[in-house]
């Protein structure tokens, strides 16, 4: 069974391909939709993986090495993966007010397919430059500039189907991978009740120290952490910002320098939020920490004077919530920080049942009569089909300040393309297709429309775009069910390539009919067949039959069009009675081959043929002439020579073109226009 689905993968995969190359306008990279089953009875289902400490991905890379992982599987040939970019803002780091606003983030993510594992060294297709990455990434200490630096990549595993036997949750974010929930399922998932969940699975709350004091002052910003030593001594001051997007606090860290300039105090790094100050030398008074933030900022510590700031709102983007800045302590224990939400990505057919996606920030803790900041809720990313309802509420508030520490700002809410969902906000994330979309669960369709003129090196009227022959876009075509009012439109696209996906429940094995009204000038020389089925023609509409069965294609279905012949006349003249005048007229072909030009005016004396339409005539013909070679988009200009009588006149022209290799049945138009000629003084 897998591979048939394999199969029918790269099948799907090979349209597309073929239909559009690598510059069509929703080319895409598919996976192997499917590949992992079904899913749904394992609390645990992604892998992480980083790589070297020192590791930068340029755009357009295709291989790189990995040396961490964490998680159920190793990586495949065939895989699904997220790479992102999951720490990497810079910040005003001055000890004043704007201390912790974001200069830049690079937050960036992509999807992307494994192709080959050696070792510690993967190959991965995307969609950028030569099949890399579309974007760079960075792995990097902190500096006396930036906090630390740090992307990692997500196995997520492609299902069949999804149905929830227990909860599934995130491994929480470490300081180099995990707080990330993702899957792929071709068809639905089912949540049965049952929890789908990244609380408190993202950045980590400040931890929290027992300090008698130095030399801090309560208006700072920020202040550096004490050494192992000086925490020996308990000689220190303020408390520990929480982690978020522009690094991590040195506390937190194995070895290597926390956030530029010192990790404690009240200024809230980005989406991190601000420890609390001591408000005294002696480290007696002591103020709460700030909330982490993401959606929504967080709110302050208490007091006003020294409590943390709450973590700023964190950029659109795949985002783990910022943690929780800490309580100042003096001795004892608590005060830490809470650990923002995680990141959680379902792209699926469709989501159902009830169920909870939880999303929420952890709350902080107490240390006698002050509290941390609560982390701030995580990020939900969606990738469902257009038609799809929500009717799930995802909890993402952030976690509760312990005491008087701040609370944790709302999560965010994201979702492919624009949503009417309350709350969501869109955000693409390129690179390598949902499985529902390389090889949908319902009824596909898909085609392209071109010029079928044989520019170049292609060939007319064979039904194939080849050469130079050029896409059609921003035409439109129509499904529509005879049976219902039910109907939708889409347009062609840069490539002149459309599609319509429908889902499971639409597609029902009932008759639907696509059609396409054929645009002003343009000519079907001849009716394609849709899934063997003859098109009709019904005036200037064209019509395909066709049965919605869920996991079918029709398709692709190529529509060649050629254009009406351009046949100009020149602006009305005026003469003298009895002068003589030489008229021009410009044509262009439409496609390869003859075109004949004649006028049966007693004025007109013959025809000049001015193939460059310079002003100077190439030969003379009277009456209609033989036949002129031309070649698809060739433009060439007729001379009209004409006697006037002195009589108001109009003059016509008529132009024939006649194609080589047409198909059966089809002829184009004569075209004929005029000048007018009045008596002038």
């Amino acid at each position: 069974m897998q591979q048939h689905h394999r199969r029918l993968a790269r099948s799907a995969s090979l349209i597309i391909v073929l239909l559009l190359g690598h510059s069509g306008a929703w080319a895409a990279v598919c996976a192997n939709p499917g590949r992992d089953g079904q899913g749904g009875s394992d609390a645990v289902i992604n892998s992480y993986f980083s790589g070297p400490d020192t590791q930068t991905l340029s755009s357009g890379t295709r291989t790189f090495s990995l040396t961490r992982q964490r998680g159920p599987a190793p990586l495949h040939p065939g895989d699904l993966a997220l790479l992102l970019q999951v720490q990497g803002a810079s910040i005003n780091t001055a000890n004043r007010t704007g201390y912790g606003q974001l200069q830049g983030h690079g937050l960036v993510a992509e999807w992307v397919r494994i192709d080959r594992v050696e070792g510690e060294q993967v190959w991965v297709q995307g969609g950028g430059s030569g099949g890399g990455l579309l974007h760079s990434y960075v792995n990097a200490p902190a500096n006396r500039e930036q906090g630390r630096r740090r992307w990692q990549l997500v196995r997520v595993p492609q299902y069949e189907h999804f149905s929830l036997q227990q909860d599934s949750r995130a491994l929480s974010w470490d300081g180099y991978t995990g707080g990330v929930l993702a899957m792929d399922v071709r068809r639905k998932v089912a949540l049965n009740g049952h929890r789908l969940s990244v609380a408190g699975a993202g950045f980590r709350g400040g931890p929290a120290l027992s300090l008698q004091g130095a030399l801090g002052r309560p208006a700072d910003w920020r202040y550096p952490v004490p050494s192992v030593q000086d925490r020996q001594a308990g000689y220190g001051h303020h408390a520990s910002k929480g982690e978020g997007v522009a690094g991590t606090p040195v506390l937190l860290l194995e070895v290597g320098k926390g956030y530029p300039d010192g990790d404690m105090g009240r200024g809230a790094p980005a989406n991190a939020g601000g420890g609390g100050n001591g408000l005294d030398l002696s480290h007696q008074r002591l103020g709460n920490g700030g909330g982490g933030g993401n959606g929504s900022a967080g709110g302050h510590g208490m007091p006003v004077e020294g409590g943390g700031l709450g973590g700023h709102a964190a950029p659109r983007a795949l985002v783990l919530g910022g943690g929780g800045g800490a309580a100042a302590r003096r001795k004892g224990d608590g005060g830490q920080g809470g650990a923002g939400g995680g990141l959680l990505l379902i792209r699926a057919a469709g989501l159902q049942g009830q169920g909870e996606l939880d999303l929420r920030g952890a709350a902080g803790s107490a240390a006698g009569d002050v509290g941390s900041g609560g982390g701030s809720g995580g990020t939900l990313w969606l990738d469902l089909p257009v038609t799809d309802s929500l009717a799930i509420t995802p909890e993402h508030a952030g976690g509760a300040g312990a005491k008087g520490g701040g609370q944790g700002g709302d999560g965010q809410l994201l979702a492919r393309g624009e949503r009417q969902w309350p709350g969501f906000q869109p955000l693409a994330v390129a690179g390598a297709e949902a499985g529902f979309r390389c090889r949908p669960a319902g009824h596909w369709i898909t085609g392209v429309l071109f010029e079928d003129n044989g520019v170049g090196d292609g060939q007319a009227f064979n039904q194939r775009r080849d050469g130079d022959e050029a896409p059609l876009p921003g035409l439109t075509l129509t499904l529509r069910d005879p049976a219902s009012d039910w109907q939708k439109t889409t347009t062609s696209g840069a490539s002149g390539a459309f599609q319509f996906r429908l889902s499971e429940a639409q597609s029902r094995s009932q008759t639907l009919r696509l059609s396409l009204m054929l645009p002003e000038g343009w000519l079907l020389p001849a009716l394609p067949a849709l899934n063997g089925e003859p098109g009709h023609r019904h005036g200037n509409q064209i019509r395909w039959q066709l049965t919605a069965s869920a996991d079918r294609h029709s398709g692709p279905l190529p529509v060649g069009l050629i254009a009406e012949p351009s046949w100009q006349a020149p602006v009305d003249t005026a003469l003298l009675p009895g002068s003589t005048a030489v008229l021009a007229f410009e044509y262009q072909a439409p496609v390869t081959g003859q075109v004949q030009f004649h006028s049966d005016h007693p004025a007109v004396r013959g025809l000049l043929m001015d193939r460059s339409c310079s002003g100077d005539s190439e030969q003379w013909q009277s009456g209609q002439n033989a036949g002129w070679p031309v070649s698809a988009g060739e433009r060439l200009c007729v001379r009209v020579p004409v006697r006037f009588d002195g009589q108001a006149t109009r003059i016509p022209v008529t132009a024939t073109t006649l194609p080589h290799n047409t198909p059966a049945d089809f002829i184009i138009a004569p075209q004929q226009t005029s000048v007018k000629i009045l008596p002038g003084s």
